[in-house]
């Protein structure tokens, strides 16, 4: 085992899969994609991860299509998310227009986009309030999906982590940095999913890796700014 892949690998186990797994979402499953979408939306609060997956799977458990914007607000006050009427709000938007737009399908929605760009911007005319953070958000794990979004780029928190860890290198180029961190994570560490490696990345790098405060990185002695 290579020292690279010991550090992505306690990474990823200490600090968990992307929120979609957390969630139970099969994000194979469309249906599981809208839902998707809308946890993005909810985790674009910056609140803590627990507090979104409770807020999420108690929406979960209804039709968001059918339930109005007060009955959502309810669930999101409840679990003490941040702006709970605007973002009932732009949940219920988006999934009205995603009805009346596309049958509800964001395969359709994305079956004919040539770019990221427009792809990006499908997904945000579907209701103010979908902005840049939640589309890319929403974006990462469906690389493999659509053509268009192949070129989503990691967070910035994630980008620091994967430079700290030695995955790819500070100077990597931005447009081929996604095709870049999969193909590290092949090399690395094939058993586990690319989308949980980044998810633990993008969460490596919040708590140290971007603030470059290495005493507080999850990694312990492991951690290669340690003892700089």
């Amino acid at each position: 085992m290579s020292e690279i892949g010991a550090r992505v690998r306690r990474a990823t186990l200490q600090l968990g899969p992307h929120l979609a797994a957390q969630a139970g979402l099969d994000l194979a499953d469309p249906g599981d994609r809208v839902r998707w979408l809308a946890l993005a939306r909810l985790a674009s609060e910056r609140a803590p991860e627990e507090r979104v997956l409770a807020g999420f799977r108690r929406l979960a458990a209804g039709d968001l299509a059918a339930a109005g914007p007060a009955q959502i607000a309810a669930v999101l006050r409840e679990a003490r998310l941040r702006e709970p009427e605007v973002v009932a709000r732009v949940l219920c938007r988006a999934a009205s227009a995603l009805a009346e737009r596309y049958r509800g399908d964001l395969d359709a929605l994305a079956a004919d986009c040539e770019d990221l760009e427009q792809l990006g911007s499908r997904l945000a005319a579907l209701a103010p309030g979908l902005g840049t953070a939640t589309v890319l958000r929403f974006l990462r794990p469906l690389r493999e999906l659509w053509q268009a979004a192949r070129e989503t780029p990691i967070a910035g928190t994630a980008h620091a982590a994967a430079v700290h860890v030695g995955l790819i290198a500070a100077d990597e180029d931005l447009d081929g940095e996604p095709a870049a961190l999969l193909a590290a994570c092949a090399r690395h560490a094939p058993e586990l999913s690319p989308i949980d490696v980044e998810a633990a990345l993008e969460r490596l790098g919040a708590r140290a890796c971007r603030s470059q405060r290495a005493v507080r990185c999850p990694l312990g002695d492991d951690c290669p700014a340690r003892g700089r």
